[in-house]
């Protein structure tokens, strides 16, 4: 059954309090509503109506084995999902909370299997956005995946919530482009063995900086929930000449392709060489350093544009901090494009 969407502007700062309420009056009656956070815009439902959450797959398209976040505005809320607090969880929330890290722990028999895919641990995020957490004050703990279709570019904006799910939810609250444009970091401290599920926002130096131990990067369960995938493809060249070799065998072929650089130091010289050679086609800049919505935004619109292909410059192969988490996601989108 289609859906008429509420469309709803607010103060990304200080969020009207009449709009938070309207959202949240939804939110309780088990619909379902769009909301920025400072990495991606997520889709909540009330965390422990089952009825609820089950519309989030259904909007999505999502495998229920898939388990979904829990939104928090509070420690009492923790208390309250996790059955056990390591001193190690203590530390990383007092240190990165409200901000881009989630955390599994073990969960308390309070929440949902449909919100845990089934596991016996719970994955819990406080968002550092006044919508977020106003949203949350008012309708309690929110279940909260991407508001996208599954498989989909994360939304960095309102619009592109509207594009995969205008008609299928209730609302959505449009407070602008989203900060990071990156996902939370995932950190699994549900056992000893702890590892990091996924890259995102507080990268693997910080969390081994505050935790003073190396820490596995792993995520054996990726490769059955496929991301970032677009009708376009992404073709990534592993160096200067493979690219040029490419753009002069397919000059005559009349492909509708964009170049993308993607870089460091903006000034190198063999990417100006390159546009010189072929002007023909347009580039799209990429600052690897910098995600800043930039990423997701591109992917989409290139698909809008019809784009048959995307030619990415070489890749550094070893990068840290925020371009690491950038190349992750460019090899992700590749891997899983056409």
């Amino acid at each position: 059954m289609r859906l008429e969407t509420q469309y709803w502007q607010v103060n990304p700062a200080c969020p009207e309090k009449e709009i938070i309420m309207q959202a949240a009056s939804l939110i309780k009656a088990q619909e379902l509503v769009a909301f920025p956070t400072e990495t991606v815009y997520g889709l909540g439902a009330a965390a422990f109506q089952s009825q609820a959450v089950e519309k989030i797959f259904l909007a999505k398209g999502r495998a229920e084995t898939n388990p979904l976040l829990l939104h928090l505005s509070c420690m009492e809320q923790v208390e309250s999902v996790a059955k056990e607090i390591p001193p190690a969880a203590i530390m990383l929330m007092e240190r990165f909370w409200p901000g881009p890290l989630s955390i599994i722990l073990p969960a308390r028999e309070t929440v949902p299997a449909i919100v845990r895919g089934g596991k016996t641990t719970v994955g819990l995020r406080m968002p550092a956005h006044p919508v977020a957490l106003a949203l949350i004050d008012q309708a309690g703990p929110l279940a909260a995946p991407s508001a996208n279709l599954s498989g989909r570019p994360s939304p960095v904006t309102a619009e592109h919530v509207k594009a995969d799910l205008d008609g299928k939810i209730a609302a959505i609250l449009d407070a602008g482009p989203t900060g990071l444009g990156l996902e939370s970091t995932i950190i699994d401290l549900s056992n000893p063995g702890y590892r990091i599920l996924r890259q995102g926002g507080i990268t693997v130096e910080e969390l081994e900086k505050a935790m003073g131990m190396s820490i596995t990067v792993n995520n054996p369960e990726q490769e059955h929930f496929p991301h970032y995938q677009i009708e376009s493809k992404l073709l990534l060249c592993q160096s200067w000449e493979e690219m040029d070799d490419y753009l002069s065998n397919i000059e005559q072929l009349e492909k509708k392709l964009v170049l993308v650089h993607t870089y460091i130091d903006k000034n190198d010289t063999r990417w100006e060489k390159l546009i010189d050679k072929y002007p023909q086609y347009q580039s799209y800049d990429l600052d690897l350093n910098t995600a800043t919505n930039r990423l997701y935004s591109l992917l989409r619109e290139a698909e809008e544009r019809e784009i048959e292909l995307l030619l990415f410059t070489p890749l550094h192969k070893k990068l840290g901090g925020i371009a690491r988490v950038m190349l992750d996601r460019i090899y992700q989108a590749a891997r899983n494009s056409p």
